[in-house]
């Protein structure tokens, strides 16, 4: 990090807007940014001190508020600096993500002493305590909203281009709440393990799907080896009793084959029937004469330790489905989160993430399918 990109961070994090030495919060923030930075914090805050007496927030010969180590006049201009003017457009929010600031700053053809525009509306956020809801964008934001709304920020460590790891909307709806009045503080939290954004601390996980309802695209599984090996077992029991059924008379197709990285719920519902006859019979015997009962019992024994009681193929099938979200959610958008889908139009729809609604819709199994390792999951139906 360069000086320059230092004190623009510690700028934007600061209570007014830019540093004040005078500030014990600001000061405190410039330990922060220090110690992040493993930079000797102590020396430099330790020097600061010093000099306090000499060094002075004032503004700038622009009007701009900065900071510098030189009083006024030091540099050979005797006139008292003026008072900063109140700018046309109000002061950028504290908090927020320096990278989205600054790709929309060049995106809108501003300068960094330049205030990005604020959103001419309040827009809701309930929280942790809060609920599924919509908003729409009002209509004297849309141009901005659109403006952005193909933008995508820069790869760690770079200043332009744009990453395939964030989608469309992503910079129009940090835009839209942390550049207003709406109290929101939305920071980028962007990582292969965690959401898109933070508001107020909590995940929220941005999709850009042309609708709300039906089948949207949650991620990849394959790396949720315990939710593998229990659809593993699920699946496999299922595949031997078929082995038993043998071929349709009069010739035909044979089943549908599934696996565990392909299925919808009813096959997973199948297959949980499978699994509740096996549970049912007394296998001990032999699993005392041949190994591959052994292995099946052994099978059983995880699976219930994992799923729980379940009286129903049904039951069965509703809780492995939510052992199947649990893990993706668990990372984005997190525990209390919420996942949200905008539209270009402004429509956007934010579900808070509710374990008990899956496990009480009885139909939530209907919601839920696998792809070649891929998630699908009708958000509406599970968390509207």
């Amino acid at each position: 990090m360069t000086l320059d990109e230092l004190l623009l961070e510690w700028s934007y994090r600061s209570e007014k807007g830019y540093p004040s030495l005078d500030s014990p919060s600001d000061i405190r923030i410039l330990k922060s940014i220090l110690e992040k930075l493993n930079l000797p914090t102590d020396t430099i805050l330790d020097g600061i001190g010093e000099d306090e007496e000499e060094e002075k927030t004032y503004s700038n010969k622009d009007g701009k508020p900065g900071i510098t180590g030189l009083e006024p006049g030091l540099d050979g201009d005797e006139e008292t600096p003026e008072e900063p003017e109140t700018p046309e457009e109000p002061q950028n929010t504290t908090g927020g993500s320096t990278v989205y600031d600054e790709v929309i700053r060049k995106h809108l053809g501003l300068s960094k002493d330049q205030p990005i525009p604020k959103s001419k509306h309040n827009y809701p956020f309930p929280g942790s305590g809060g609920a599924t809801f919509n908003i729409q964008v009002k209509s004297n934001d849309m141009k901005i909203w659109k403006d952005l709304w193909e933008l995508t920020p820069p790869k760690a460590g770079k200043t332009t281009g744009g990453t395939k790891g964030s989608g469309f909307g992503e910079i129009s709806l940090y835009w839209l709440y942390q550049h207003s009045e709406s109290g929101v503080d939305v920071k980028d939290t962007r990582g292969s393990d965690d959401p898109d954004l933070s508001f107020d601390g909590l995940g929220v996980e941005v999709k850009a799907y042309p609708k709300h309802t039906g089948k949207q695209g949650l991620g990849r599984f394959g790396t949720d080896t315990e939710n593998l090996k229990m659809l593993g077992v699920i699946f496999g029991i299922n595949a031997l009793s078929k082995q038993f059924i043998g071929a349709p008379e009069g010739g035909g197709r044979a089943p549908k084959d599934v696996n565990p990285l392909t299925w919808d719920g009813g096959n997973l519902t199948d297959a949980m029937e499978e699994v509740v006859k096996f549970s049912d019979i007394d296998i001990d015997q032999l699993a005392d004469i041949y190994d591959i009962f052994a292995q099946i019992k052994s099978n059983l024994e995880f699976l219930d330790e994992k799923l729980g009681s379940y009286s129903t193929a049904e039951e069965g099938a509703r809780k492995m489905s939510l052992q199947f979200l649990k893990p993706k959610i668990e990372r984005k958008p997190g525990p209390g989160g919420f996942l949200v889908n905008v539209l270009d139009n402004g429509d956007c729809r934010f579900w808070q993430i509710n374990y008990q609604r899956v496990l009480d819709n009885k139909d939530s199994i209907k919601y839920i399918k696998a792809s070649q390792a891929s998630m699908l999951v009708d958000f509406e139906e599970l968390f509207g």
